[in-house]
C-alpha cells in the first residue's frame, strides 16, 4: 500500500509518498503566495493549486521505478477556509478568497445578534475566517459571481473535482463554514437561510476519510496518475495535525507553538452546550469531535523581543536555553500579560495589550524575557482550563517554533501539569493524512499506524514537576486578577 499525500498548505503544497510502514520515499514541496490587498483583501489565483498539483503528480509519475511501485491512493489535507466560485465546467470564475481574507467583516457583524443560535447549531459563533461568511460577502458584494457560480469550493473541494470530476467535501471542512448542523453532518436549512447561502453551490457532505471519487482518464493522462486511482479527503489540516501527533483519543491534546499558538483536544461526543470563545469543529475521525482554541502571540512575541532588546534576526537556542536554565530556579520576577495583538478564547478582547509588571532597578533582559515566555505558556493553560470541562486531559503533544529548546518544552509542562512529548518529525499534517487513509483502506486500527509512524522519529518526553506547577498556578491567578483590574 502506497500512500501519496498532499498536503495544501498557505505558503507551499507538498506532495510525500508514504510506504504502508509509515516510511517516507518520497517528497516534492511547491511554493506559492497570496496576493494582500489594501483593506482585508488576500486572493490567490486558482492556477497555483492546479499547477502545483500536478507538477507534484507529474515529478512521483516520471519515476515510479524508483519508488517501487505506483500510488495506491491519494490522500488530501489543506487549508481549511478558502473559497473558489466555479462555473458549471468547474472553471473559476475569480481568484480564491483566502482564509485570511477579512473584508467579510461587515457581513459577519451583522450575524453576531444571532451567535447563540448560529453557536448552538454548527459548534462555532460567526467568524471572519470560516467560509460561510466568505459566500454571505459575495452574496451580497458581487452578486453577479454569486449568482453565475455552479458550485462555491475550497480549495480540496476544487482539487478533489479536478482529479475526480465529483463535487464532495468531508464534515471537517463543512465543520468550518458556520453551515453545516454539527450533531447531524448536514447543512443546516437555518444556517443557509440566515447567511443567503443556497445548498445547490455546495458541495455533498461524508465523512472524513471516505473515497470522495476515482482519478478519471482525462486527469490521468494530465497527471500521470493511473485511472480508477482512488482519492481521499482526510480532513483539515488542522484536524488531521492533530491525528498525526496522537489526538485520534479523548483525553490528548496538541499544542503548535507557530505565530500564534493553537490548541486542540479530541472529544468522543459532540458537548451539550459549547461556550463563547471556543470552536467544536468535526474531527479527522469518523464520529468524533475537536475543541480547537488559539492564543494570538507566541513566536511573533518571541521574535520580537529578541529583535527589540538584543537587535536579533534569529534566535540563538544554545544561548536562550543557556539563561533560562540559569534562571529557572528563580520564583519571582516580572509578570507579563501576553496580549501583544489582544486576547483570545478563552475570554475575547481584541483590544487588549500586553504589559511588564514586577519590574525593578534590579530586572535584566533575560528575566524579561523568562517571565514573557511563562506569560504565554500560562495564558495556553488557561485555554486548557477551559477544555476541561468536555475531555479530561492526559498529556499533550507539543510542536511549533517554541520547542527547539528543551528548557522552554520542560517549562511548558511545568505551567500546563501534564505530560509533554515532543516528536522530531515535522510532518504531523501530512502524517494525520496518511493514517486516515490507512485506516480507510485497510482497516488497520489508529494506534497501531500511530505507533508505526512513532517507530520512525526521535521523541522527548517531559514530565511536569509539582512544586513549580502550583507555583505557576498561583501566578496564573495572579495573571488574570490583574487582567480583570486593567482591562
Amino acid at each position: 500500500m502506497n500512500v501519496l499525500v498532499i498536503d495544501v498548505g498557505t505558503s507551499s503544497m507538498r506532495g510525500i509518498l508514504y510506504r504502508e510502514s509509515g516510511e517516507k520515499v518520497f517528497t516534492k514541496q511547491l511554493r506559492y503566495q497570496p496576493v494582500h490587498g489594501d483593506d482585508g483583501e488576500v486572493e490567490q489565483d486558482p492556477s497555483d493549486f492546479e499547477e502545483s498539483l500536478l507538477l507534484i503528480l507529474r515529478a512521483f509519475s516520471s519515476r515510479t521505478e524508483l519508488f517501487g511501485g505506483r500510488v495506491d491512493v491519494i490522500s488530501i489535507t489543506s487549508q481549511r477556509s478558502a473559497i473558489i466560485p466555479v462555473d458549471v465546467k468547474g472553471k473559476p470564475l475569480m481568484n480564491a478568497i483566502m482564509w485570511q481574507d477579512t473584508r467579510n467583516r461587515e457581513v459577519c457583524r451583522s450575524l453576531e445578534e444571532h451567535n447563540d443560535e448560529i453557536r448552538r447549531t454548527t459548534g462555532a459563533e460567526v467568524n471572519c475566517v470560516f467560509s460561510g461568511g466568505k459566500m454571505r460577502y459575495l452574496a451580497k458584494e458581487k452578486p453577479e459571481i454569486y449568482e453565475y457560480a455552479h458550485k462555491l469550493l475550497t480549495i480540496p473541494e476544487y482539487l478533489i473535482h479536478l482529479m475526480t470530476g465529483e463535487y464532495v467535501t468531508d464534515y471537517t471542512y463543512g465543520s468550518r463554514s458556520n453551515l453545516m448542523d454539527l450533531a447531524s453532518g448536514t447543512w443546516s436549512e437555518e444556517m443557509l437561510s440566515l447567511f443567503g447561502v443556497n445548498e445547490d453551490k455546495l458541495c455533498r457532505l461524508q465523512e472524513p476519510g471516505a473515497v470522495s471519487g476515482c482519478v478519471t482518464e482525462a486527469f490521468a493522462e494530465l497527471s500521470g496518475i493511473p485511472a480508477g486511482t482512488p482519492v481521499i479527503s482526510a480532513g483539515g489540516d488542522q484536524q488531521c495535525a492533530a491525528l498525526g501527533q496522537g489526538a485520534f483519543r479523548e483525553g490528548v491534546l496538541t499544542v503548535v507553538t507557530g505565530t500564534g499558538a493553537f490548541l486542540m483536544t479530541t472529544c468522543d461526543r459532540l458537548p451539550e452546550k459549547i461556550p463563547a470563545g471556543l470552536i467544536c469543529n468535526a474531527s479527522a475521525v469518523p464520529g468524533k469531535y475537536v475543541l480547537e482554541a488559539n492564543v494570538l502571540t507566541c513566536c511573533s512575541a518571541f521574535d520580537w523581543f529578541l529583535r527589540t532588546f538584543y537587535d536579533w534576526e534569529q534566535p540563538d537556542y544554545d544561548w536562550v536555553n543557556d539563561q533560562l536554565l540559569r534562571l529557572r530556579e528563580q520564583n519571582d520576577g516580572c509578570l507579563v500579560l501576553p496580549y501583544f495583538q489582544g486576547r483570545s478564547a478563552p475570554f475575547w478582547n481584541p483590544g487588549a495589550r500586553a504589559g511588564f509588571t514586577g519590574i525593578s532597578l534590579h530586572t535584566t533582559r533575560e528575566e524579561m524575557l523568562k517571565g514573557m515566555l511563562e506569560g504565554i505558556f500560562m495564558e495556553i493553560a488557561n485555554n486548557i482550563e477551559a477544555f476541561l470541562p468536555f475531555a479530561k486531559i492526559s498529556g499533550a503533544s507539543i510542536s511549533g517554533g517554541l520547542t527547539k529548546s528543551r528548557v522552554m518544552n520542560q517549562m511548558q509542562a511545568d505551567v500546563y501539569g501534564i505530560p509533554l512529548v515532543h516528536y522530531q518529525d515535522p510532518e504531523s499534517t501530512a502524517n494525520g493524512a496518511f493514517m486516515a487513509a490507512m485506516h480507510r483502506m485497510t482497516g488497520i486500527g489508529y494506534e497501531t499506524i500511530f505507533e508505526r509512524l512513532c517507530s520512525l522519529s526521535e521523541r522527548e518526553d517531559y514530565t511536569p514537576d509539582p512544586e513549580k506547577n502550583a507555583w505557576y498556578r498561583d501566578r496564573i491567578s495572579g495573571m488574570n486578577r490583574l487582567y480583570e483590574r486593567i482591562s
